[in-house]
Order: structure tokens, then C-alpha cells, then sequence
């Protein structure tokens, strides 16, 4: 785990750094949303598609494979920036590659879950969390230390200081992980084995279009609307970092909550909490706009989220087959993003003609809506009760 904790810290720094870039480097809320919605797609392809690949190189190679092109495509960014060649699709197109890789890669270290579960004795919730808390970690130090690199020495630095930590993931993970993984059953896994699996199950299906909203949300969020937001007040990169930690340190709250006491919780009561606690802070961050309102509404956008993320991975790990394991997540995860480059692009848009407002207020309104359909899901009644986990 100490690997996937380098990983997602250098993802982080980057999450602030390349939005940030973008905008400097074009001042458009229209070309972040266009960069964001090429690397969700390239990540949703690589996780949907990945299976194969994992089954063929094997979990340690894929994970050492994806950190070492994340490292090369983020390097090569700055590189260009400072001999003078850099231009917006050099940007984009990087950015990009990195993502392609990195969903198979995550794929492959999220698929051995439940083996680690069942080594260590403890439930696999309390592993899940315990990974959630490890990227909360990362989205409270990534932020700030990112805003005040790019502050004190520029951007150029905050992305060697990203490469650098997907290099550092690449040699642990190598260290760690055992040299060869392949499905118990000895067969190879299709393109869309781990598709085919969600969508024959109702309760998946349902979860995963909820996660695909929130997912989507948020993308559009922090990748486009929230540094317009700061970078048109006038605020530094720094002022935007202590915003994603307030919300990283909620979130880690609720994932040390659900860490403790998600084996014992309704799942149902988790989804719809998270649905409309969700709705409420960014309705609230519409109203506000700026201040300290404003840090209260990300806290509660934290808050809300912090143990879904951890439920629905719980969900899908206990209830896919250990032959398809690393397919069936890698297909979440791109079901999960497949309406994020849209909702970037759409955020862009928005922002560019109308401003921040209606975009907060049309994320709240689409998740209000959706909390309410949920709650009147029988399906999502059958995920509470634990209906299709496997031992």
C-alpha cells in the first residue's frame, strides 16, 4: 500500500498543478474542461480494456509499467515548458497517455484487496478505508505543498515533484509485489469479462450509475470549476490547496468512521447520505462562493463522500469472482468516469459563458435527483442487505 501512496500523492499534486497550468497557459475554463475530459477518457478505456493485459503481464509488471509511464508523460511536461515547446495539445495529449495506463494500473493493485483481507484477518472494509484514508492523506498534503512549490519555485518543479513520486510507487511496488499473479482458474480473462458481470447484476448496475453521477461531479469540479473559481477572485494555487485540504480532512474523517464501524452499517443509509449530503454542500458553495462558507460547504462535500467510495469498492470486490477480479474493477472504474469528460466539458462551457453559480447549482440539482431515485430502488434495498457477497 505504501507503493499506491506515492502514487496518489504524485496524482494529487498533479490534480492541482496541470489544472493550474492549463489555465495559466491558455486562460481558458473551456481548455481545462477539454483536458480533463481526454484524460477521464483515456483513463475509462484503459480500465475497461486492462483485463487482458494484467492477465498477461501480471499484477506486479502492470503496476510497475503504469508508474513508470505516469513518471515519463508528467516529466516530459516541464521539460518542454522550460526549452520553450510546450503548447496546449502536447499538454493534453501527455496527460492523456499517462491516464491510459495508469487505469489497468490501478486495476491490478485494487484486485488484491480481498487477498490482503483475508491475510491480515480483518474486514475488507476496514482495507478499503484504510486505502481510502491513504488518499485522503494524499489530498490533504498534495494540495498545499503543490500551491506552495508553484508559489515559491513555479510549475515546472510541482511536476518533477509528481514524476519523482510515481518513480519512488514504480521501485516499492516492484519490491513488493509478488513476480507473478494470474487468475485462480488459469483462464485468460476477455476484453469485457468484467462488463459482462456488472451489467448482469441489477444492484451493480444501479450502484455504479450513481458513483458514474458523483464521479462525474466531482471531476467537473475540480478539474474546471473550482480553480476558475479561485484563479477569478484572484486567488494563488495555495488559496485552492487549503480548500482540497479542508475536504481531503472531512473526508478522511468520515473513511476512519467507516473504517470502524462499516462491517456493522446499512449500506442503503450510506449510498443516500452520501447522495444528498452531497446536494446540500454544493448548493451551499452556489450561495456562498467565497469565504469561509465556502471551506465549510467543502467540508461538507468531504464529509459526504468520504465512505462512498469505500462502500461501493467493498461492494463490487466481495460480490466479483477472484478469476475476474482485477476485470471487474478495472470496469467499474471506467463505468464510473464514462460521464466525466462530458460533465468537463460541460463545466467549461458553463463557466466560460455564465460563471461558477449554475454550474454549483445544476451538480446539486443533479444529485438531488438522484438521491431520490435511489431511495425508492429495490435494488439498492438488496445491497443493504448483503444479497450476492461472496465469503
Amino acid at each position: 500500500m505504501a507503493a499506491g501512496a506515492f502514487s496518489i500523492f504524485g496524482n494529487a499534486i498533479a490534480g492541482l498543478t496541470l489544472p493550474w497550468f492549463i489555465l495559466s497557459l491558455t486562460g481558458s475554463a473551456t481548455w481545462m474542461g477539454v483536458a480533463a475530459a481526454a484524460s477521464m477518457s483515456a483513463l475509462a478505456l484503459g480500465s475497461l480494456f486492462g483485463g487482458p493485459l494484467i492477465d498477461r503481464l501480471g499484477t506486479r509488471a502492470m503496476v510497475v509499467t503504469a508508474d513508470m509511464v505516469s513518471a515519463a508523460s508528467v516529466a516530459t511536461i516541464p521539460l518542454l515548458f522550460l526549452t520553450g515547446h510546450i503548447t496546449i495539445g502536447i499538454v493534453i495529449a501527455l496527460s492523456a497517455l499517462g491516464a491510459l495506463i495508469d487505469g489497468p494500473g490501478m486495476a491490478a493493485s485494487d484486485g488484491r484487496y480481498p487477498e490482503l483481507a483475508r491475510l491480515a484477518d480483518i474486514p475488507l472494509e476496514r482495507v478499503t478505508a484504510i486505502d481510502e484514508l491513504i488518499e485522503n492523506g494524499a489530498t490533504i498534503l498534495g494540495p498545499p505543498i503543490a500551491g506552495v512549490v508553484i508559489g515559491l519555485f513555479g510549475i515546472a518543479p510541482a511536476l518533477f515533484i509528481t514524476a519523482s513520486c510515481s518513480l519512488i510507487a514504480a521501485t516499492l511496488a516492484w519490491l513488493s509485489f509478488p513476480k507473478r499473479s494470474r487468475p485462480s482458474n488459469g483462464k485468460s480473462i476477455g476484453f469485457l469479462d468484467g462488463a459482462r458481470f456488472l451489467i448482469d447484476d441489477p444492484a451493480l448496475r444501479l450502484l455504479l450509475i450513481l458513483s458514474m453521477a458523483v464521479v462525474a461531479v466531482f471531476g467537473g469540479l475540480n478539474a474546471v470549476v473550482m480553480p476558475a473559481l479561485f484563479g477569478s477572485a484572484g486567488k494563488t494555487a495555495l488559496n485552492l490547496g487549503a480548500f482540497l485540504t479542508v475536504a481531503g480532512c472531512a473526508a478522511a474523517v468520515a473513511a476512519l468512521s467507516f473504517a470502524r464501524w462499516g462491517p456493522h452499517l446499512d449500506r442503503r443509509l450510506v449510498v443516500l447520505a452520501s447522495l444528498a449530503g452531497t446536494s446540500i454542500g454544493l448548493i451551499l458553495m452556489a450561495v456562498t462562493g467565497s469565504g469561509l462558507p465556502l471551506f465549510v460547504a467543502g467540508a461538507i462535500l468531504g464529509l459526504a463522500t468520504g465512505a462512498l467510495a469505500p462502500l461501493v469498492r467493498t461492494i463490487i470486490m466481495r460480490r466479483a469472482p477472484a478469476s475476474i477480479r482485477s476485470s471487474v474493477i478495472g470496469a467499474s472504474t471506467a463505468a464510473a468516469l464514462v460521464a466525466t469528460p462530458l460533465m468537463a466539458l460541460i463545466a467549461g462551457v458553463m463557466v466560460d459563458r455564465w460563471g461558477v453559480t449554475p454550474a454549483f447549482a445544476s451538480f446539486s440539482a443533479l444529485l438531488a435527483l438522484l438521491s431520490v431515485v435511489a431511495a425508492f430502488s429495490p435494488h439498492l434495498a438488496r445491497i443493504s442487505r448483503g444479497s450476492g457477497d461472496r465469503p
